[in-house]
């Protein structure tokens, strides 16, 4: 795996070219991962790495740091701060999203590569929603797409084991008769993506001491705000309804291991042409 830095990077200005060695990333062949939190992006590019040589993009997080978020503040007349949690990440992103249609899909379109740092097929992990995906579609005419999808569920238990410092967010768990099941209840919109059924089995989690009862109500709450900004079940449908098959491929990684996942990526990747 070649892995891109800031420095094989050029942001563009508006209306500016980009200037050589520098080819702005909507004129190459793209590689893009779409997925929520938890679907196992990270994981299956671990295993791809083993099986295909491809350059990586900045991921999404760091785009977001680098691009949408720091941009906001110095449009606020804020110099660039770190920003942990999740949710106030939502809502920086929610911002950008308001000004720039895309969201993340406009700040990529945004940005230009070395020429000769490119080993191999190019990568980006990764998108999210319907929005993202539609000005994709539109900007990047070579890309293909890679959605990678798995139930809630699922994503949140990788969440509650994988012990990412980066899951973080702020969130009330009070109970008014001490029990953990209504403390996780009493999260904003929990029931409206999570069974009650579901959200005892994570209480029971907490009080066999799996995980503490902060952190799952965090992973609990980046859940909730991740569906309400991206509906990713609209944006796997626009892909495979919009683009013809040797430009989407769809895996559920909850039924195989991310091995599998990155064997079928490779695969496929393979036996399509750019």
């Amino acid at each position: 795996m070649n892995l891109l830095t800031w420095d094989d990077i050029l942001t563009l200005e508006a209306d500016r070219p980009a200037a050589e060695p520098f080819v702005p990333l909507v004129d190459l062949p793209l590689v893009v991962l779409v997925g929520l939190t938890g679907v196992g992006k990270s994981t299956t590019l671990e295993h791809l790495a083993e099986l295909v040589a491809f350059s990586l993009l900045p991921n999404r997080r760091a785009l977001t740091d680098h691009i949408i978020i720091a941009g906001l503040q110095k449009a606020d007349g804020h110099t660039p701060f770190p920003v942990k949690d999740r949710l106030e990440r939502f809502s920086y992103t929610a911002r950008y999203r308001a000004r720039h249609p895309g969201g993340m899909a406009h700040a990529l379109s945004r940005i230009a590569v070395h020429r000769h740092r490119l080993t191999g097929p190019l990568v980006f992990d990764g998108l999210r929603g319907l929005d993202e995906v539609q000005a994709a579609a539109r900007l990047f005419r070579q890309a293909r797409f890679v959605v990678l999808d798995a139930p809630d569920i699922v994503r949140l238990t990788r969440l509650l084991h994988r012990g990412d410092s980066f899951d973080q967010a702020q969130t009330r768990t009070a109970s008014p008769d001490g029990s953990l099941t209504a403390a996780l209840l009493n999260i904003p919109h929990v029931t409206e993506v999570f069974s009650p059924a579901q959200v005892e089995q994570v209480a029971r989690l907490v009080q066999t001491g799996a995980v503490d009862l902060q952190t799952a109500a965090s992973r609990l709450a980046i859940i909730i705000e991740e569906r309400k900004n991206y509906d990713s079940t609209a944006a796997r449908g626009f892909l495979t309804d919009a683009l013809p098959p040797h430009r989407v491929l769809v895996i559920d990684t909850a039924g195989h291991p991310a091995s599998a996942v990155a064997r079928q990526i490779a695969d496929w990747l393979y036996n399509s042409e750019f």
